[in-house]
C-alpha cells in the first residue's frame, strides 16, 4: 500500500501544481493573457523537480489539455481544430517543458551522484580528524610567523599550554625556540615557504613552565592556505614512551607504517598498508613484498629522489605516488620515509594514507558539480524568462529556488542564496517581524502582508509579499511559494500625503505657540506697567483732590517716586529691547576701571538688599587693570545681574560679586542664596519675554527682558555670559566674561519721553460705615486702596493673602471685597472661589470687585465666570473706585 502511495505522489503534486497554477491564470487572466503558457512552464518545472521526468511529463500533457479546454477558442471544450498560431505556442510550450523535464531529471541524477561523493568525502575526513583527536602524536596548524591556530591536546601537553592559551593566541613557535635555535629557525621557514614541504627534525623547545623538550617535528603548507602550516610533533625527551606511542600509532592503523631497506625489502606493515595493498602477513613474512615491484614504473624517479633525500638527511619529503596491489589495480598514496637510525642508508619507515576515496571523491565531486552548474545554468535561463518574482521555500524555512529577481534584490548570486535560512539573508529584525506570516503559511494559510525592506544598494523599498503553501499527500505542507512586488512608488505617494499633514500640524501648533507667548507677555506687560501707574495715579488724584499731613504727603511722594522709576526702568528695558532687535544699540567705549563701575552698581541696589535684609558682598583684585567698554551700559549689566539676585533671594539671604583677571580676560561672578533655576529652563534663560513662571501666582514681578539685554550687552563688549545653578533652592550664579581689549564704535541713542497722565475729578461718593476687605500683595497697593477708601469714609482692613483674606473674613465681617488677581501662591481666582463655597452667614455672598493690572477682555470675562461682580483694570481712579464700590454696597 505504501508502495503504491508513493508511486501515486508525484502525479499527485503534478496535478496540483498544474491545478494552482490554472487558477492563478485565470485571475491574472487579463494581466498575462498574451503569455499564459509561462505559468504552466512554471508548473511543469515544480512536477519535474519534485517528481521527476514522468512526473514532468504528465504534468506537461495535462498542461496542454487544460490550456486547450480552458484558454483557447472555443474555450470549455476539446477542439480537434486549432489555429496554426495556436498549434505552434502548443509546439513551442512542448518543446520548452521537454527540455525543463529533461534538465530536472539530469539534475536530480547529479544531485544524487553529488550527494554519495560527498559522504564518501566525509568518512575519508572524518578518518584523518580521528587521526589528529585521538592525540597519539601532536599535530598542529600555525601561520608562518609561528602563531598556532590549532593544536590537539597532545601538542598542547607536549609545551604545557592550556586550551584557552590556544584560544587567546598565547602560543608561538618563536617565543618557544630557544635563542641559539633562531638562525635554525629561519633557514627551515625560508625551506618550508621554497619547497612547501619541511622533512622532519629535531629542535629543543621552551615550555610554558620554562623547562626545555627536544622534539621531532614535520611539517608542510596547507595547499588551500600557503600562509599556514600543518605540522606533526613527537617528543625526543622520553625515548621509551615515545617508542611505546609510536607502537601504538603503528598498531592503531589510523595511517598506514611499513618498515624495509634501501634494497626495496618490506620487513613489517600494519593491517592499513596490508589492507591497502591486499597481502597479508604471510606475504611480507615470505618477502613476497618489496617496493620496487609495487611502484609502477613511472614512479621510479621519485621513489629515487626519496630514497636519496633519506641517504643523506635521513628523511624524505612526503609525496603522493601509486601502488600496485596484488590484484594488480593501482592505489593513489601519500608516502613519508624516515630513517631509523644512522647510517641512513640501512633501515627506513614508511608512512601511508590512503589517498583512493580521496582522489575518488574529489574526481566525483568535480565532475558532479560541473555537471550541476550545467544543468542548473540551463534550468536557471527558463526560470528567469518568467515576468514574476518567485521563491520557493521549503518547510525548515531554506531557500530551494529562487529567480533573477532576487538575485538582483539582495545582489547575492542565486547560488549562495540556495540553502539559506530566511533568517540569514532578510537578517534577525526584519525575520522576527515576518516570522508570523511565515507560521501562518506553514501551518496551511494563505498569507498577504507588506513589508519595508532593503535592497542591495541600500534603498528601502515598500513590498507585497504572498505565501502560497504546498501540501504533500498527506496534507502536510512542504514549503510554500513567495510572490513579491515593489509597492514603494504608492507608499511614498501616502508618505509624503501624511507627512505633509504632519509639518502642517505642526506648524500650526508652533504658531499658537508662539500666539500664546505673545499672549502671554502682553499680559505681564500689561500688569507690570498699571501696577506702578495705579500707585502713581492714585496717590496723583489725592493730592490734587486734598490736604494730607506731611507724613501721608510724602510717604505718597516717594510711592510715587519709586514707581515712576520702576515705570521709566521697565519703559527703557522694552526700548533697549527694540533697539537690540532693530540693531540700533551701540556702546560708547572708553577706558575704564571695573571695580568703580561695579561698586556704582551695588551701590545703586542696596536699598532694596537692606529692605530684606541681604547682605551683598565685593570681592575684587587689585590686578585686574582698566578695559576697554562703555561704563553705562556694563553697570546695566552689572545692575540687572544684581537687581534679580536680590529679587529672587530670600530675607537675610546672602549675594557676593567677585571680580578678578583670568589670563586676558576678566570674570564677574554674581553669586546668590535664592531660589536657583529649573535645569530645564536654563536653556530659555536669556530668551526675551521667556519666564520660568509667567502664570498669576508668580511670586516675582517683571517681564523677563533682563537677561536678554545682559547678554546682548555682553556679546557687544565681545565677551559671555553663562549661569550655573545646582537646582531649585540652591542658587544660581551669573558669570560675565570680558576681554581685557574691548572695541565698540561710540554713538548715542535718543531716549523718549514719557506721557502725561490726566487726571478726572468726580463727586465724593458717601462710604461711611462701609467695611471693606482689601487684599493684595503689593504693599504701596494696599496702602493707596486703603487710604483711598478710608477718605471716602469706610473701614478698610487690607491683607496680603488668600490665606489671610480668608481668615480674616469671619471676624472682620465685611461688606464689600476688593481683590487683585495676579498674587503668589494663591491668585485672585482661588480667593473668590473657596469666599463662594463658605456659607451666606460667612460671607459666601459679598459683593466683589477684581481689581487687577491684567486687563484682556478674556481676563475680565474670567473674572465675573470665577465669581467676582465687577472688573476694574489698573491703575484705578480713586473716584471710580469709590463710585463703583457705593454701587455694590447699595449707596448711591
Amino acid at each position: 500500500m505504501n508502495g503504491k502511495l508513493s508511486f501515486c505522489v508525484p502525479y499527485i503534486v503534478a496535478s496540483i501544481a498544474v491545478g494552482s497554477t490554472l487558477l492563478l491564470t485565470i485571475m491574472l487572466h487579463y494581466l498575462i493573457s498574451p503569455t499564459i503558457y509561462i505559468l504552466f512552464v512554471a508548473a511543469v518545472a515544480v512536477s519535474a523537480w519534485y517528481g521527476g521526468l514522468s512526473s514532468g511529463i504528465f504534468a506537461t500533457i495535462l498542461s496542454v489539455l487544460v490550456i486547450n479546454y480552458f484558454f483557447i477558442e472555443p474555450k470549455l471544450s476539446v477542439s480537434a481544430y486549432l489555429h496554426p498560431d495556436t498549434i505552434t505556442r502548443l509546439i513551442i510550450f512542448l518543446l520548452v517543458t521537454t527540455i525543463v523535464n529533461f534538465l530536472n531529471s539530469e539534475l536530480r541524477a547529479a544531485k544524487a551522484g553529488l550527494e554519495k561523493s560527498l559522504k564518501q568525502l566525509k568518512t575519508s575526513e572524518s578518518k584523518f580528524r580521528r587521526l589528529v583527536e585521538a592525540n597519539i602524536i601532536g599535530v598542529m596548524v600555525a601561520d608562518i610567523n609561528g602563531n598556532v591556530i590549532e593544536a590537539n591536546d597532545a601538542f598542547l601537553k607536549m609545551v604545557a599550554y592550556t586550551r584557552e592559551d590556544l584560544l587567546a593566541g598565547r602560543i608561538n613557535w618563536q617565543n618557544m625556540t630557544p635563542p641559539q635555535y633562531q638562525e635554525m629557525r629561519n633557514q627551515l621557514l625560508d625551506e618550508l615557504l621554497t619547497n612547501k614541504i619541511l622533512p622532519p627534525f629535531e629542535k629543543e623547545y621552551i615550555r610554558k613552565d620554562g623547562t626545555r623538550f627536544i622534539a621531532l617535528i614535520g611539517l608542510a603548507l596547507l595547499e588551500k592556505n600557503s600562509q599556514q602550516v600543518i605540522g606533526y610533533v613527537l617528543d625526543l625527551s622520553e625515548s621509551k614512551q615515545n617508542e611505546k606511542r609510536l607502537r601504538r600509532l603503528v598498531e592503531s592503523n589510523i595511517f598506514g607504517v611499513a618498515f624495509g631497506d634501501s634494497n626495496g625489502g618490506i620487513n613489517y606493515a600494519n593491517d592499513y598498508v596490508l589492507n591497502m595493498l591486499g597481502y597479508s602477513q604471510e606475504d611480507i613474512h615470505s618477502g613476497a613484498v618489496r617496493w620496487s615491484e609495487i611502484t609502477p614504473p613511472e614512479y621510479a624517479d621519485l621513489d629515487q629522489i626519496a630514497l636519496a633525500a633519506v641517504n643523506q638527511q635521513g628523511l624524505s619529503k612526503p609525496y603522493e605516488k601509486e601502488y600496485l596491489r596484488k590484484d594488480g589495480t593501482r592505489v593513489p598514496i601519500l608516502i613519508g620515509l624516515v630513517a631509523l637510525e644512522e647510517p641512513y642508508n640501512q633501515q627506513e619507515v614508511a608512512f601511508y594514507l590512503d589517498l583512493s576515496t580521496q582522489k575518488a571523491a574529489l574526481r566525483d565531486l568535480q565532475l558532479v558539480e560541473s555537471t550541476l552548474r550545467q544543468r542548473e545554468e540551463q534550468l536557471r535561463l527558463i526560470t528567469n524568462a518568467l515576468p514574476v518574482q518567485i521563491s520557493y521555500v521549503d518547510a525548515e524555512q531554506r531557500y530551494r529556488f529562487n529567480n533573477r529577481k532576487y538575485e538582483e534584490w539582495f545582489g547575492i548570486p542565486a547560488t549562495e542564496i540556495y540553502g539559506k535560512h530566511i533568517q540569514e539573508l532578510l537578517g534577525e529584525s526584519t525575520y522576527q517581524s515576518i516570522l508570523p506570516h511565515i507560521k501562518a503559511v506553514l501551518s496551511g494559510e494563505k498569507v498577504n502582508y507588506e513589508i519595508l525592506l532593503s535592497h542591495s544598494d541600500g534603498s528601502n523599498h515598500f513590498m507585497n509579499v504572498s505565501y502560497i503553501p504546498q501540501f504533500n499527500q498527506q496534507e502536510q505542507v512542504e514549503g510554500f511559494v513567495a510572490l513579491i512586488q515593489d509597492i514603494t512608488e504608492r507608499k511614498q505617494a501616502e508618505q509624503e500625503r501624511e507627512q505633509l499633514l504632519e509639518r502642517e500640524k505642526l506648524a500650526r501648533a508652533e504658531a499658537e505657540a508662539a500666539n500664546r507667548i505673545k499672549d502671554e507677555f502682553l499680559a505681564t506687560l500689561s500688569h507690570e506697567l498699571r501696577t506702578p501707574l495705579n500707585a502713581i495715579l492714585g496717590w496723583t488724584q489725592l493730592l490734587k483732590s486734598r490736604k494730607f499731613d506731611e507724613a501721608t504727603t510724602n510717604k505718597a511722594m516717594d510711592t510715587i517716586d519709586r514707581n515712576g522709576r520702576a515705570l521709566s526702568q521697565l519703559i527703557e528695558d522694552i526700548l533697549d529691547v527694540s533697539r537690540i532687535i532693530r540693531g540700533k544699540l551701540c556702546l560708547n567705549t572708553q577706558p575704564l576701571n571695573l571695580t568703580t563701575v561695579i561698586q556704582a552698581a551695588i551701590d545703586s541696589v542696596l536699598p532694596a538688599a537692606d529692605a530684606k535684609e541681604i547682605t551683598i558682598e565685593f570681592h575684587f583684585e587689585d590686578s585686574v587693570g582698566m578695559v576697554v567698554a562703555d561704563a553705562n551700559r556694563l553697570q546695566q549689566v552689572i545692575w540687572n545681574l544684581l537687581v534679580n539676585a536680590v529679587k529672587f533671594t530670600p530675607k537675610q539671604g546672602k549675594v557676593e560679586v567677585k571680580l578678578r583677571r583670568i589670563n586676558s580676560r576678566v570674570e564677574i561672578r554674581v553669586t546668590d542664596t535664592g531660589m536657583g533655576i529649573d535645569p530645564e529652563f536654563l536653556p530659555y534663560l536669556y530668551e526675551r519675554f521667556r519666564q520660568a513662571d509667567s502664570s498669576t501666582t508668580r511670586s516675582h514681578g517683571g517681564l523677563g527682558l533682563g537677561l536678554a539685554i545682559v547678554r546682548h550687552l555682553v556679546e557687544l563688549h565681545g565677551g559671555t555670559v553663562a549661569a550655573e545653578s545646582e537646582g531649585i533652592g540652591k542658587g544660581a550664579s551669573f558669570i560675565v566674561n570680558l576681554p581685557m581689549k574691548a572695541v565698540a564704535i561710540s554713538t548715542t541713542s535718543s531716549e523718549p519721553n514719557a506721557p502725561l497722565l490726566d487726571i478726572q475729578q468726580h463727586p465724593l461718593p458717601i462710604l461711611e460705615g462701609l467695611r471693606v476687605l482689601v487684599v493684595d500683595d503689593e504693599v504701596d497697593a494696599r496702602q493707596l486702596l486703603s487710604t483711598i477708601l478710608g477718605e471716602y469714609g469706610a473701614e478698610v482692613m487690607a491683607v496680603a493673602s488668600t490665606q489671610a483674606a480668608i481668615s480674616t473674613l469671619p471676624q472682620f465681617s465685611p461688606h464689600i471685597l476688593v481683590s487683585d488677581i495676579g498674587m503668589p501662591d494663591e491668585d485672585g481666582y482661588t480667593l473668590i472661589r473657596r469666599v463662594r463655597n463658605l456659607p451666606p452667614d460667612q460671607g459666601g455672598r459679598i459683593p466683589a470687585v477684581a481689581l487687577t493690572a491684567y486687563a484682556r477682555a478674556e481676563d475680565r470675562t474670567k473674572a465675573l465666570l470665577a465669581g467676582f461682580q465687577l472688573h476694574i483694570p489698573k491703575p484705578v481712579d480713586p473716584t471710580e473706585l469709590a463710585a463703583v464700590v457705593a454701587n455694590l454696597a447699595g449707596r448711591t
